[in-house]
């Protein structure tokens, strides 16, 4: 008779057991899918413009070289030589900020061209100005 008795409460506790190891299991699975929603559905922080370096694109584009801005020059120009624009960026750049490593400067549309100067590793930055015919990015690494 005691021996019967055992035994019902060991199936019982054994059912009691497997009851919990499933609603913990369950826990355990809603948790893991509600942290992978967590991570993908987060807004992202938004993108920090650089105004300074915004307004120093603009202020080169600004420069007057032989009676014509850079802006200009790049919008007329096919495949011609910017390196006169470019040593003015360049003293520029130098003046802006001493923990620039490096920067480059992307020409594209009519005008493409690529130049850079320095070390173009680790973080960066950018600004973009919108040409009548051309979209001019620079990007100074830091």
């Amino acid at each position: 008779m005691r021996d019967r008795a055992t035994r019902a409460m060991d199936i019982n506790h054994k059912k009691g057991q497997e009851e919990i190891m499933g609603f913990m299991l369950i826990v355990i699975m809603v948790v893991v899918i509600g942290l992978g929603l967590l991570f993908f559905f987060t807004p992202k922080p938004a993108e920090q413009k650089d105004l300074d370096l915004q307004n120093l694109l603009y202020s080169w584009l600004a420069v007057t070289l032989d009676g014509n801005s850079i802006e200009q020059a790049i919008d007329d120009c096919y495949q011609c030589d910017l390196s006169n624009e470019t040593d003015i960026l360049d003293k520029a750049m130098e003046k802006i900020s001493n923990n620039v490593n490096g920067y480059s400067l992307t020409i594209n549309g009519t005008a493409d061209s690529y130049y850079s100067k320095g070390n173009l590793t680790g973080q960066s930055r950018a600004a973009v100005a919108l040409l009548q015919n051309n979209e001019v990015k620079l990007k100074y690494y830091y």
